[in-house]
């Protein structure tokens, strides 16, 4: 079975705007309790977790009377803020800036005397938030068929016709052309949000390319139920899921491409637990012996061993560029460095963010904790034994490299759990992670494999070495930080993309790619590296094409694209092995 994952799936930049104004108020102390007034989004698990946060609904103004009130997406009606005000609580205003566009139209219009009518659902609450600044009048139509709203509009009046930001497209084409028809005196304004309309576009062309549909999102949500009327309308069947576990395997009998989406309120990690149960019904369907070997490839990306395989690769590349000779002893010592720091640190850690990331990998790793902590343990020591071998200096390096991480990773006596400033260690330091992981993969590939040679060292190949391998690294890193990005909000974790936001680390990681191409060319044209440098190039120019389509597609398999781009570390060595 092949699955089409829409771009255009999960949150909406509404949404997404709401979440994160709510998840980052405990950096602002505000006054307590916090509250939303009425669902912050249509998703029962995204409300539920924020619930675990310590933000609550109130599900009428008669229930807040202090504290700080957080103002859904979908907005309120001036009447309602203008209670909450007197009330003199705290608030936060979430509402998405595409719906404060359609208040600013009718209150313009109301302002005139112009009556409104907005095509949407009357008992959806962007729509009574609408209603309430139609202060010359309004009413609310969900579809041409809506005799009851629409017959009774005065012909004199000048009249505002807004939508509803996530309606179809065709239902408020179809009631324009009905008042048009009535010669009334329109001002017509399509204020349908233009990720809604793509949304729809896109599931239409997914469903004309599947033979099933599977829609993601809550049940409540208006959009996401548009979405699966959309993929009906195409002639395939369409299913609406909240939650992975109400996918029967019995439905997708037969079906040989399946299309899924998801709706504005449905978070990457909702989708992203979908996809790996269809992943698991798709290997069911596989004889017994075919699931063992597909397994294989997860389990050695799951467990770092093919993270620990491009550590040596790198180390590989490296040592080329230094005009050194690829022996396996420096090659095995980073590799089990590499394979212990990632795998402890994924052990060890309390944030939770995985199960929220890689929900996959975080089931993965509590059914068997106690044979990878053994094996990250000793791959530790191991490592620091053989880099005896290269030497004195390389063994004290390498030794205060591990103890460093250790304290690094090591939990802070007595310090609570919660807002970026309150460090439960030294990693949970904002965006401390991603350049610590690079410094420490480089300065292995780079330094420990050299320092304790005994012969004269070349500085600046080493320099250009440990520059080339701290930028793939940090490129590797901060892709996926970049993908874990509402996983890590969730927890309080405060990665770089969370610092900087998410077009600025797109432009960090395109402009890191160009400058690693330029440190290869300049470092072999100048003679500092050789030919090496030409040579992996290549590894730079598969990162640009990775990237590339990261932002033409969407992932569908996080595990295989982790294995690709791990994959990139280990070519760099077989060529390298193949250049010495």
């Amino acid at each position: 079975m092949k699955i089409r994952l829409a771009k255009t799936a999960g949150f909406c930049m509404g949404v997404r705007r709401a979440v994160d104004m709510a998840l980052d108020l405990q950096r602002t102390r505000p006054p307590l309790p916090i509250v939303t007034y009425g669902p912050l989004i249509h998703n029962p698990q995204t409300l539920e977790l924020l619930r675990t946060r310590g933000i609550e609904q109130a599900q009428s103004l008669d229930d807040i009377d202090h504290g700080t009130v957080i103002i859904r997406a979908h907005g309120i009606s001036p009447q309602e803020r203008k209670i909450l005000e007197e009330k003199g609580v705290g608030v936060i205003d979430a509402t998405c800036p595409r719906v404060a566009r359609v208040q600013a139209v009718i209150r313009k219009h109301a302002k005139k005397g112009h009556f409104c009518v907005i095509v949407g659902d009357e008992d959806h609450p962007e729509v009574r938030g609408l209603i309430g600044f139609a202060s010359a009048g309004g009413v609310a139509a969900s579809s041409a068929d809506d005799s009851d709203a629409l017959e009774s509009l005065d012909p004199v009046r000048e009249i505002c016709v807004v939508a509803q930001t996530t309606q179809q497209e065709a239902a408020f084409n179809e009631v324009v052309e009905l008042l048009k028809a009535r010669s009334l005196n329109l001002h017509v304004y399509n204020t349908i949000c233009g990720s809604t309309k793509r949304r729809q576009d896109e599931v239409r062309r997914i469903a004309r390319q599947s033979d099933a549909v599977l829609v993601v999102g809550g049940k409540g949500s208006g959009n996401t139920q548009r979405l699966a009327k959309v993929a009906e309308s195409e002639g395939v069947p369409a299913l609406h899921i909240e939650t992975a576990g109400e996918i029967p395997p019995d439905a997708l009998d037969g079906v040989r491409t399946l299309g899924v989406t998801a709706g504005a309120s449905t978070p990457n990690w909702q989708i992203q637990q979908v996809i790996d149960r269809l992943k698991e019904i798709r290997m069911n369907r596989a004889p017994r012996i075919l699931r063992k070997i597909r397994k294989l490839p997860d389990i050695a990306v799951m467990t770092y061993i093919w993270t620990a395989l491009g550590g040596g690769g790198l180390a590989a590349g490296c040592l080329v560029l230094q005009g050194r000779p690829v022996s396996w002893l420096p090659v095995v010592v980073v590799m089990l460095f590499v394979f212990s720091m990632h795998l402890l640190n994924r052990i060890f850690d309390t944030s939770g963010a995985v199960r929220f990331n890689t929900p996959e990998i975080a089931a993965f790793y509590t059914r068997h904790r106690p044979v990878l902590t053994v094996l990250g343990f000793l791959s530790s020591v191991t490592a620091i034994a053989l880099s005896y071998g290269l030497g004195m200096y390389s063994f004290l390096l390498l030794s205060a490299m591990t103890a460093a991480g250790v304290v690094y990773a090591m939990p802070f006596r007595g310090r609570p759990a919660g807002a970026y400033e309150e460090a439960r260690s030294l990693k949970d330091i904002p965006g401390s992670k991603t350049p610590l992981v690079s410094l420490g993969w480089a300065t292995a590939a780079s330094a420990v494999t050299v320092v304790g040679s005994g012969g004269p060292l070349n500085v600046p190949a080493i320099a250009v070495s440990f520059v080339f391998a701290a930028g793939m690294v940090f490129w590797r890193a901060a892709l996926s930080d970049l993908l874990d990005i509402q996983g890590d909000r969730i927890v309080g974790r405060a990665t770089i993309p969370i610092l900087i936001g998410t077009r600025r680390t797109v432009q960090l990681l395109r402009g890191l790619l160009v400058f690693l191409a330029a440190l290869l060319v300049a470092s072999s044209l100048t003679g500092v590296t050789g030919g090496a440098g030409w040579l992996l190039i290549g590894n730079v120019a598969i990162f640009t094409g990775l990237f590339f389509l990261h932002e033409k597609r969407p992932i569908v398999d996080r595990l295989l694209l982790e294995g690709v781009i791990d994959g990139n570390f280990v070519l760099a060595g077989a060529v390298s092995i193949l250049y010495g």
